[in-house]
């Protein structure tokens, strides 16, 4: 037990490390590539690795799960989360997007209650409404400086919250590799299907860098972008 716990501490600050260095690059990149293009290319690269850490968990027939549709919509919201934090990201200094994005703990605590029953302390309430007050002071409403990208990055912050909880609800017979395959597959598909829906439409430009971010036609990457 005690190796477990430590093994999870270890994986947790790997994943963090692994996150804290994406956001960079993602900021590096989000001026001369779609944000859809960059989703796509890091799902391609991610499928082969994730198909081996399915098989060596638990069986590449996992994959197959009777909750298929809970999986599958799980996926769609953290697509739909990462996209709206990458477009932050794009507009918003990165330490902002950063912090703003950081209120994913206090809406956990929040909708754990409704959707898993759990007891909310007043404790915790109070921590919450802190955490909205510093928002606030970040954000800094009417003083002219107010960027609405700070909102996706609020959005998906409650968004990728949201999808915890769903990943604590159906942890109980899906792995977290099965998971991770899932959330995969829909940054892939969903970064085809927003980029061909701008396509067809022909918007191609837009004024603001998070919108300039997400409708920007693909390019060919350059060796050392594609490597980033």
């Amino acid at each position: 037990m005690q190796n477990r716990m430590v093994g999870g501490i270890l994986s947790l600050c790997l994943g963090v490390l692994v996150f804290s260095l994406q956001d960079p690059l993602v900021k590096a990149v989000s001026s001369g590539y779609p944000v859809t293009e960059v989703m796509a290319i890091r799902s391609i690269v991610a499928l082969p690795i994730l198909i081996v850490l399915v098989h060596a968990d638990v069986g590449l027939r996992a994959i197959l799960s009777k909750r298929f549709r809970m999986l599958t919509v799980r996926a769609f919201i953290q697509f739909t989360s990462y996209t709206m934090y990458y477009l932050a990201i794009a507009a918003l200094p990165l330490a902002d997007a950063v912090a703003l994005y950081f209120m994913a703990p206090l809406f956990i605590m929040v909708l754990a209650g409704p959707y898993l029953g759990e007891r909310v302390s007043w404790q915790t309430l109070a921590t919450v409404l802190i955490g909205l007050f510093g928002v606030l002071v970040m954000l800094r409403p009417g003083a002219g400086l107010f960027d609405w990208a700070a909102l996706l990055s609020l959005g998906s912050a409650a968004l990728y919250g949201f999808s915890q909880l769903m990943a604590r609800k159906i942890g109980d017979t899906e792995s977290s590799t099965v998971m991770a395959f899932y959330q995969n597959g829909a940054y892939l598909v969903g970064a085809a299907v927003v980029a061909g829906a701008f396509h067809l439409a022909g918007i191609t430009h837009a004024v603001h860098p998070s919108l300039e971010f997400l409708v920007r036609p693909w390019l060919w990457p350059t060796l050392p972008d594609f490597l980033r």
